[in-house]
């Protein structure tokens, strides 16, 4: 891996609504590359894919039944390689998504698993027998209810399937399964791909003998330290290393559940041979309860105090222990950044510029969710209209768990279900949006017809072309990606700012999180700094006395570097 690559900007497309090229209402390979040329503008580096295998998409592609084929609804191997060619040309570079906790129950490994006991794929996967009439152990699943699948026609069997009954959880233990893994990212790789984004990494490793979790509880138990950041999952990692990150000049990616900075330094430390930067979610669920994303009881509710606690300890924390984060607002597992964070109403371009300016300023590496660069927002959608699993299991596990009524089980979902970051991409006036000529597989969010790329491209202050101009900035200066960072205004409650600082350069990024304008008192050293970015045309100069419209923000060059 060289720098190079963790000076990246990552894009990532959930290809299915990205550009539909068919008319199938789907979107697909072909469309991706009819839109290389967009994607070019916006001065990113890497494209990263939500996963194209083929699948019988239970959840959405997340549930492989061949590795090594392309899902027939985005295209063929050979729109695929076309698709890398055509990136290539453009100085863009492919990201794959690795799903390796897990298959389908699709998958001809399985299938062969649960026909025949005595096969060798059975020790591919994890079998148990059940205790006391009922499952093996007590864990809950992530998307509710039991962790473990019945096996038709065996009694008292079962198999793990930690997300949903159609995706078994491979066994990591049986060095067959690992091997497996590893020819799967040489084949893609070889194929000329620049790296993996790493589902569920963190949950590869399971505890000895799969013990019941709080055995004196009742009801299913998360499993916690039983599934997750297990000392076993660094040696896996390491041993992947060895035998296939260290040969190739790509970028590896871990994404893990409940990340915590000690395990990220173990993941991805600079001498630990493992990833080379890891996702949390810490951000992600900031405005959610204790118990996750659909525990109701703070649903989009924070303060900027509490983002600056979160966002700060991460970025110091990565700076003293030197790794490195991949920093993202939005992604496929959760809502739109400006609905979340933002204002997506009377601020929306404003508060979307100054989410997007905090993400390219942090130590790390920047990814963009598409759409995230025009300000898509969430959408309400209706049950009939809900595609995704988690959606539609948690409305009944919400009420049969947590014991709420209907309306507002829906009404929670309604608030985080993964589709409303799903919809369509918003690329002009037209029918669907430009999205496609036939019937979109998830509805367009009817704000198309203002919030879309096309307009966005002809006005030189919108979100789209503010987003290019950062991601120029950001390109240019190495210490947005490996300097030091030092927060500045802690004690404010409506600003982040920080300085990121190296050998060459040192940056003041200041920025009004909050919808109400925000007062404070600049230091005396910042009053000579140079602009080199700002959400609007015409800011001020740097005073004693500063006052920040909503979600206004700049970046300057503090005096005595870059004169």
């Amino acid at each position: 891996m060289k720098k190079s690559s963790l000076h990246s900007i990552v894009y990532q497309i959930w290809p299915r609504s990205f550009q539909d090229s068919n008319g199938d209402g789907i979107g697909d390979l072909p469309g991706i590359i009819s839109r290389l040329d967009y994607l070019a503008s916006l001065n990113i580096d890497l494209i990263w894919l939500s996963p194209i295998y083929q699948s019988p998409d239970c959840d959405y592609g997340y549930d492989i039944s061949d590795y090594y084929t392309i899902h027939e609804d985005f295209g063929t191997m050979a729109d695929f390689d076309l698709l890398l060619e055509q990136a290539k040309k453009r100085n863009l570079n492919i990201m794959m998504d690795l799903v390796a906790n897990h298959t389908s129950d699709r998958h001809p490994w399985f299938i062969e698993a649960i026909n025949d006991k005595n096969s060798v794929y059975r020790d591919y996967y994890v079998f148990r027998e059940g205790k006391n009439g009922h499952e093996p152990n007590n864990w809950i699943g992530i998307f509710g209810g039991s962790a473990w699948t019945k096996v038709p026609n065996e009694e008292n069997i079962y198999y793990l399937t930690l997300f949903t009954p159609q995706q078994p959880d491979l066994n990591w233990e049986n060095s067959k399964v690992r091997n497996e893994i590893y020819q799967i990212m040489k084949f893609w790789l070889d194929k000329g791909i620049a790296g993996f984004r790493m589902d569920v990494i963190n949950l590869i490793s399971k505890a000895e003998g799969y013990p019941d979790k709080d055995p004196h509880k009742k009801g299913y138990q998360f499993a916690n330290e039983l599934i997750i950041n297990r000392a076993t999952s660094h040696d896996f990692l390491k041993e992947m290393y060895h035998e296939v990150l260290s040969k190739y000049d790509a970028l590896f990616l871990g994404e893990g559940m409940m990340m915590s900075r000690t395990a990220a330094a173990q993941y991805c430390g600079a001498a630990n041979e493992e990833l080379d930067l890891m996702f949390h979610s810490d951000i992600a669920i900031l405005d959610c309860g204790p118990l996750g994303k659909y525990d109701f009881r703070k649903l989009y509710r924070w303060s900027v105090p509490e983002f600056k606690k979160v966002f700060f300890a991460w970025q110091v924390d990565s700076a003293k222990n030197n790794y490195f984060i991949g920093n993202y607002f939005s992604n496929h597992d959760f809502g739109r950044s400006v609905s979340r964070y933002g204002d997506d109403k009377k601020y929306r371009i404003e508060s979307a510029k100054a989410l997007i300016m905090i993400n390219m300023a942090a130590r790390g590496t920047p990814f963009i969710y598409q759409g995230e660069e025009i300000g898509m927002t969430n959408l309400k959608l209706e049950m009939s209209e809900w595609k995704d699993f988690e959606a539609i299991n948690d409305y009944v596990m919400l009420q049969k768990m947590m014991h709420l009524p209907a309306f507002i089980a829906k009404w929670v979902v309604q608030k985080v279900t993964r589709d409303q970051a799903r919809t369509p991409m918003q690329w002009d006036t037209t029918h669907h949006a430009g999205f496609t000529k036939g019937t979109p597989w998830l509805k367009v969010n009817p704000n198309f017809t203002s919030i879309n790329v096309e307009n966005d491209d002809r006005d030189p202050n919108s979100i789209l072309n503010f987003t290019r101009r950062l991601a120029a900035i950001h390109k240019e200066y190495d210490v947005f990606t490996f300097g030091d960072i030092q927060p500045t205004l802690l004690k404010h409650s409506q600003i982040v700012s920080f300085i990121r600082q190296d050998d060459t350069v040192r940056l003041l990024v200041i920025v009004n999180l909050d919808r109400h304008v925000a007062v404070f008192k600049a230091d005396e050293n910042w009053l000579d700094a140079k602009l080199i970015a700002a959400t609007q045309l015409h800011p001020g100069p740097l005073s004693h006395k500063m006052v920040f419209a909503p979600y206004e923000g700049r970046i300057y060059c503090l005096k005595g570097h870059n004169d």
